[in-house]
Parts: C-alpha cells; sequence; structure tokens
C-alpha cells in the first residue's frame, strides 16, 4: 500500500532593512546595499539611523524682486536681505528699513569682522554698521570711510624720509610727516599730479593753514612755518593722489576668505573679473585697508579663483582649473625677523576644480566645495599631498551631474549638515552618518526654490528667484509638514530586491512596515515589478489626540510607540521586487523605523 505524501510545507523568508542610509544613484539598484536607496526624496535620517519626512517651509516676506542674498547682523538681532537693487534691514523687532537702493542686481556674500558687516557684490564693496548715534543700521561703501595711510614718514621738507605704509587701493588719501626746521614753510609730498581735493596739515597734531598747493609738484605750502621738530616729525599733510583702477580692484571682488594663520586676523578677497587669477590682503584686523602692494597672483588667468577654504592653519585656495595649471595653493603664515606678517604659497596638485563660489563651507571639520565632478572635500593637511581633495558625493554624482547652472548652486552649514541648493532641489550631506567609503550620507530634497541660504537665528532661511524669504518650520509648529500649504511628497525605495536568488521566482506573500506613531500621519505602500507599480495599501496612523481630532479617521491607538502593519498583498512568481513607501498628505509626518519583507522561494526563473 502506497504511503500518502503531504505536501512540502513553503519556508516564508524575510528580509529586513533595520538601518538606513543615504541615496545611492550611481550603483545599479539591483547592486545598492539594502540600507541605502536609488530612489528617495525629502526624507532626513534622524537619530538612531530612521528616516522622517523633513519639515515645510514658509514664507516670511515678499519683495517682488529677485533675492541675492540673505545675511545675519553681527549682533544677531535679524537679518540684511539684498533684493534687486536694495539692500533692506529687516530686525527681529521693529519695521523694515531700506540702507541704500544701489546694489548690483547679482549674488552678494558676505563676512564679519569687528561687529561690522562687510558686502560684495561686485560692484562695490560696503559694510553694514550701526550709525553714529548707535540707533540704527546704515550700509556705506567702504572706499567712502577707508583708513588713510602714512605712506611717508619723518621727510625733510624738501622730500625724501622712509616709506612706512603702502597706499591703500580704496581711497587716495594719503598722510606724509615731515620734520620741521624752523624756517622752512614748503614741504614735497611723495606723490606728482595731485586730486583737486582739499590739502590739510597739522602742527603737533593742530591744525594749520595751507597757503598754497601746487598739484602738478607735490609742493605744499603753509602759512607760517612750523617749530623745528628736533629730529622728531612734527608737520602732517593730507592729501589725495587718485590711481586709475585701484578701488575697482576691491569693488569687484565677489567672495572672500578669512585668514591669519591661527587666527583670522586678515580678510583675502578675490573673484574680480578682471583679474580672475589675483586676491588682495587686508590690514591687520582692517577690511577697510587693502595695500596696493599686498596682491597675490596664482597661476595664468586662464583659470579664476572661484573660493577660499580653511583647514587647520592654513588657507586652502580653489581655482576653476581646465587650464594646464594647479587648480589649488596652500597658504602659510610666518612671521618675519622684523614682525611682518608673511603668507608663503605652496601650489597643489592638479585636480578638479571648483565650479560656484557659494559653495564653499566646512562640515565639521572637513571643508568642501562644488565641482563639475560633484561635491569634493579636502583632506589632509597638505595640499601637495596626493588624493587630498577627492569626491564625497559620488554617490549623487548622476544627479548632481544632471543639473543645469551649477555655477548658481549655493550652500549652507546647519545642525551637522552640508545643505547644497541648486535649481529647486536640495541635496543634503549628514555629518553624522557616514557610508561604507567613509563618505556622508546624501539626501534629497524637492520643491525647495532657494538660491541662496542662511541661517538665523537658529533656522535655516532661504531667498527665492521671485523675490521671497522663506524659513523651514520646526516640526512642533502648526502647519509644520506643508510648503507654504502645499503638500510634501516624501517616500523611500528599497534597492531591487533578488532575495539572495536571481535565478528563481519568488511570493511576496507581505510587507511589513515599521512606523513612526504620530497624532496624524499615514503610510502608502507601492510594489513595484518588471509589470509597473501596484498599490499595495495606502494607511492612517493616528494617534488620539483632540488637537487633531477627525471623526472620519478616527483612532483608540494612544500609545507612543512604534507601530507596524501588515499589508497582506501578495505578489506570485516574481524574479525581482521593490518596494516603495512614502507620505504625500498635506500636514502629514512620517517616520519610517523598519521595512520586512516576507516572501518564499519558488521554482526555476523559466
Amino acid at each position: 500500500m502506497r504511503a500518502y505524501q503531504f505536501p512540502q510545507t513553503e519556508t516564508v523568508r524575510q528580509t529586513v532593512v533595520r538601518r538606513f542610509g543615504g541615496l545611492d544613484c550611481r550603483t545599479h539598484p539591483a547592486k545598492a546595499s539594502l540600507s541605502r536607496s536609488p530612489d528617495m526624496q525629502n526624507l532626513i535620517c534622524e537619530q538612531n539611523d530612521f528616516l522622517v519626512k523633513r519639515t515645510g517651509w514658509k514664507t516670511q516676506a515678499a519683495y517682488g524682486a529677485p533675492v541675492y542674498g540673505l545675511f545675519a547682523l553681527p549682533d544677531g538681532t535679524g537679518a540684511v536681505v539684498h533684493t534687486g537693487k536694495r539692500l533692506l534691514c529687516r530686525p527681529d523687532e521693529g519695521e523694515e528699513t531700506e540702507l541704500c537702493a544701489d546694489m548690483n542686481e547679482a549674488f552678494s556674500q558676505s563676512f564679519t569682522m569687528n561687529g561690522v558687516l562687510y558686502l560684495l557684490d561686485g560692484a562695490a564693496y560696503r559694510a553694514v554698521r550701526r550709525n553714529a548715534a548707535d540707533t540704527a543700521w546704515e550700509a556705506v561703501r567702504v572706499r567712502d570711510d577707508a583708513y588713510v595711510p602714512t605712506t611717508t614718514i619723518s621727510a625733510a621738507p624738501t622730500g625724501g624720509g622712509t616709506s612706512y605704509e603702502p597706499v591703500n587701493l580704496l581711497t587716495p588719501r594719503r598722510i606724509n610727516t615731515f620734520i620741521g626746521n624752523g624756517s622752512a614753510t614748503q614741504f614735497q609730498v611723495d606723490a606728482k599730479e595731485l586730486d583737486s581735493a582739499e590739502v590739510t596739515a597739522a602742527v603737533n597734531d593742530s591744525a594749520v593753514t595751507v597757503s598754497s598747493v601746487n598739484r602738478t609738484t607735490g609742493l605744499v605750502t603753509l602759512a607760517a612755518a612750523p617749530a623745528n621738530g628736533n629730529g622728531l616729525a612734527n608737520v602732517s599733510i593730507s592729501f589725495s593722489k587718485t590711481v586709475a583702477g585701484h578701488a575697482d580692484k576691491i569693488d569687484k571682488c565677489r567672495f572672500a576668505g578669512l585668514y591669519g594663520g591661527k587666527n583670522d586676523t586678515r580678510v583675502f578677497l578675490s573673484g574680480n573679473p578682471d583679474e580672475p587669477n589675483c586676491d588682495w590682503q587686508s590690514g591687520l584686523y582692517d577690511p577697510t585697508y587693502f595695500p596696493d602692494t599686498g596682491y597675490t597672483r596664482m597661476g595664468t588667468d586662464a583659470s579664476a579663483i572661484v573660493g577660499y577654504l580653511k583647514q587647520y592653519e592654513s588657507q586652502l585656495i580653489v581655482k576653476s582649473g581646465g587650464a594646464q595649471e594647479a587648480t589649488s595653493y596652500r597658504r602659510a603664515y610666518l612671521m618675519a625677523d622684523d614682525g611682518t606678517a608673511l603668507y608663503p604659497l605652496t601650489q597643489g596638485a592638479q585636480g578638479e576644480g571648483a565650479v560656484s563660489p557659494r559653495s564653499f563651507a566646512a562640515l565639521n571639520d572637513l571643508p568642501l566645495f562644488l565641482s563639475a565632478r560633484g561635491v569634493m572635500g579636502v583632506y589632509g593637511t597638505a595640499v601637495a599631498e596626493q588624493r587630498a581633495i577627492r569626491s564625497v558625493s559620488d554617490a549623487i554624482l548622476p544627479k548632481l551631474q544632471a543639473e543645469a547652472d551649477l555655477e548658481n548652486a549655493c550652500a549652507a552649514v546647519f545642525e551637522g549638515k552640508y545643505y547644497l541648493a541648486v535649481n529647486g532641489r536640495v541635496y543634503i550631506a549628514d555629518g553624522s552618518l557616514t557610508e561604507d567609503d567613509g563618505a556622508p550620507a546624501w539626501f534629497c530634497w524637492s520643491n525647495v526654490p532657494a538660491q541662496c541660504l542662511a541661517v538665523l537665528d537658529g533656522r535655516l532661511w532661504f531667498g527665492t528667484a521671485d523675490g521671497r524669504i522663506c524659513r523651514f518650520s520646526r516640526a512642533d509648529e502648526d502647519g509644520a509638514y506643508c510648503d507654504d500649504d502645499a503638500a510634501i511628497d516624501a517616500y523611500w525605495r528599497t534597492p531591487t530586491l533578488p532575495f539572495s536568488q536571481w535565478g528563481r521566482v519568488k511570493t511576496v506573500r507581505d510587507v511589513i512596515p515599521t512606523l513612526m506613531p504620530y497624532s496624524r500621519s499615514g503610510a502608502t505602500v507601492r510594489y513595484e515589478n518588471e509589470n509597473g507599480a501596484l498599490l499595495a495599501l495606502s494607511r492612517n496612523m493616528d494617534l488620539f489626540s483632540f488637537k487633531t481630532l477627525d471623526f472620519s479617521r478616527f483612532s483608540f491607538r494612544c500609545v507612543p510607540g512604534a507601530v507596524s502593519y501588515r499589508t497582506r498583498w501578495r505578489q506570485h512568481k516574481i524574479p525581482l521586487f521593490t518596494v516603495r513607501i512614502g507620505n504625500d498628505r498635506p500636514n502629514e509626518p512620517f517616520g519610517l523605523l523598519a521595512l520586512t519583507v516576507r516572501w518564499t522561494l519558488g521554482p526555476t526563473v523559466r
């Protein structure tokens, strides 16, 4: 008698995603790590490596002209907005005021020193500072109030003396000091062809009358002979001598780098299109003084300086590349025997150059900038080291290289993350979450029309091309999960899953997402195979709350713990499988803690 053969029970297996990393657009979806996604948007990693939907943004003001710059006031009491040709002061409290109306209609950058905000827009170098009465902020052209150097000291009335301070590029004014001999009334200054501006004189710091000036020869005649100085300079004469193009060297600069060795004692300016490979250094703690001798040319003008980075006690200057020359230079600090500060340069390796001056920032201790081949990080302490500059964005390189106008990208570092905005998208490098290759994990946000970024009062702000300034919401704010009342479409897609068996078909029994609970939330799960996408389940996951009580989606769930549910939707005889889970509803947060796929193994693929 033949025995009855019972059918063999199918072994139910499961694939579990417990840790979520960043985006991986470069690896084939079937080869990507289980924790990384080939396609995700509007998510960010929270603590303990789980994903949450980003908060939305809200418009705070509209100006009707593109916002080219958004900067924090030096004392943290508000912001300065560059919109169109106007520069506005927007305090945290009180009325908004206009500082000037002749700004260049181009992107601007800034730096702060000595409690003053300095702006560079490519047309005029400006300072935003408190007025003389300390009652309000004002914007002035730095050239109108620049430091006046004493170019020659201890000269005889007939001229000569000792060169002391170089001419300031920002102002035609100069001072010469002389040693009076008790009889001379005529004093020869160190320039000829003087300007028509007033010439003034002082003896022992008291003003005296100038009777005549020969502007052609630079001979100044005083009304009375000063007393004998007995070897000490007791006469000073102030005059103006304009050198064509001097002020434009600074006014046309577009960006700055603070550096001074161990301290940021000086500012270096560059970005002048007339001299693209040159930068100029300021006086000690004085951004109103740029000596005409304090310039450095790096390589040829076929490759422009694009930006500055600070690493330890060195400054890195990055050029655009493309020419047969180095794309980076390392500036160091030395003190000469006579106390003079020196800034020697070391030529770096030929490599990938930068494309956007507004992409330079430091994520923790890693300097970053944007190149045509993605975001580059600077490693090591010497530029000349091999592989000192390498890509940190290989995971998102296909997406970045597909973006147009990368030269207009802007960046900011906020709460340990590097935000790079371009063409309505923001790419985020998370400095606290690293991938297997040591690079930071990357995420991508959509529908963020930022063309300039700023961190103001501990919040992330941005300006738009249509003239708005917007602020990202905190999670506890009302309407925090909308972009100006529009829903945020956030989702995460698994890699293409072969379930460890490429040559056999499988039956997916169900998918079990584990979600973060919120007073109002939900998730939509889609299955994707070679036949297209299928909606498996769209489900609410609410906690009971009087604040968001809605009887159409009433919930008795009160415990704020992780919530799992099963889709109970089977897919038969599939060799490869993908799950897409997300939330695209207005005013709904979403958090993904884990994802489980339960499946059984079938026969060999035919």
